[in-house]
């Protein structure tokens, strides 16, 4: 039985992949960033003070989490701002979906952070958004 709500690796020759799971939709994009960050860093900070609103669109929640863990990479990689605290609000307008995400973060700190490495991106290959009896999980691949 899986677990209420967490994420796992998974077995992937050339990337890292995981599944994740939630008791709902913006818990399960929560839990993906969580297994992100954990990807990136051997410690993840727990504490931000600077504050930061974004916005993800997409016409499936498959291609709106691809697009959200993107941001979230480009984020840390390119801006320098490691997610300490995610606050996620999911709406389905009309046709599509949209992800308001307000980010708490840390500066970029290697070295404080136990920085494991570049991620490329998030990929299509092996995703998978599912409801369960339990209520959500994904199957996520990272490029490395």
């Amino acid at each position: 039985m899986p677990i209420a709500a967490g994420f796992t690796e998974l077995e992937h020759t050339a990337d890292v992949g995981f599944r994740a799971y939630a008791p709902s939709l913006p818990g399960l994009f929560y839990q993906v960033a969580r297994a992100l960050l954990h990807v990136l860093f051997l410690r993840p900070p727990r504490q931000g003070k600077d504050m930061l609103t974004f916005t993800v669109e997409a016409e499936d929640p498959e291609t709106l989490l691809v697009r959200f863990l993107n941001e979230l990479l480009y984020q840390v990689q390119t801006r320098g701002r490691v997610p300490a605290g995610l606050f996620l609000r999911l709406e389905k307008p009309g046709e599509g979906c949209r992800l308001t995400a307000r980010m708490r973060y840390a500066p970029f700190d290697p070295e404080a952070y136990g920085f494991l490495g570049e991620v490329k991106s998030a990929t299509f290959h092996g995703l998978e958004v599912e409801k369960t009896e339990a209520g959500y999980a994904a199957s996520v691949v990272l490029d490395v």
